[in-house]
């Protein structure tokens, strides 16, 4: 087991710095606790910690293999990322001053739509994919046990769901909701500006 050890504490150094440097989660996350509240925030965090973890399992299981030959099928995957970033730019830029504060107590299907936005922006993202079918799968050695697999579908899980949760945390603080209710119009544009960017830059690269 020992011998197992190092490449598992590699995979998880390099996924932990692939989740901390910012992207489109972190402004969807972010955005939304200050925005929306813990509730909406903790939904997305879930979201984007299952889509994580549904592409290291895939990777685990070679999907890596069925990527690479099957090219139109990762295009295919970058334009909906793209579109989908686009949208929620689109969506933020076009938001109403009373529309965007903070929310009270986000129900049982503010949440589950806020896990599904969630998932969803990372099973587009093509960060991820190139991520988990790439380097994910380099770092894990040739023929590795069953239950090694498994820990480093579990460890992908666990960081992304505790670092978008602090995340969460931070951003629902009652100064940065107080911050967001003076400037939230043009929080949300200049959000917006950036999702639009990214998506745009992802649909350049797919096309």
């Amino acid at each position: 087991m020992s011998s197992y050890a190092l490449p598992l504490a590699e995979l998880a150094l390099a996924n932990f710095i692939g989740i901390i440097s910012p992207g489109p989660a972190f402004l969807l996350v972010s955005r939304a606790a200050a925005g929306r509240g813990r509730a909406v925030g903790f939904g997305l965090s879930l979201g984007v910690a299952i889509a994580a973890t549904t592409w290291a399992a895939a990777a685990c299981f070679g999907v890596s293999i069925i990527m690479a030959r099957f090219a139109t099928l990762y295009e295919a995957i970058q334009i909906a990322g793209g579109v989908y970033l686009v949208w929620i730019g689109v969506s933020a830029w076009r938001a109403r001053p009373h529309e965007i504060d903070v929310a009270g107590p986000a129900g049982s299907v503010g949440f589950l739509r806020a896990v599904a936005s969630g998932a969803a922006l990372n099973l587009g993202n093509p960060k991820i994919v190139i991520f988990f079918t790439s380097i994910f799968v380099a770092l894990l050695p040739a023929h590795i046990p069953l239950w090694l697999t498994f820990a480093a579908i579990a460890v992908v899980g666990l960081q992304e769901a505790a670092w978008y949760c602090l995340v969460t945390l931070l951003f629902s603080r009652a100064r940065i909701q107080r911050a967001y209710r003076r400037a939230g119009l043009w929080i949300e544009r200049t959000v917006g500006t950036l999702l639009i960017a990214i998506g745009a830059r992802i649909l350049g690269a797919a096309v």
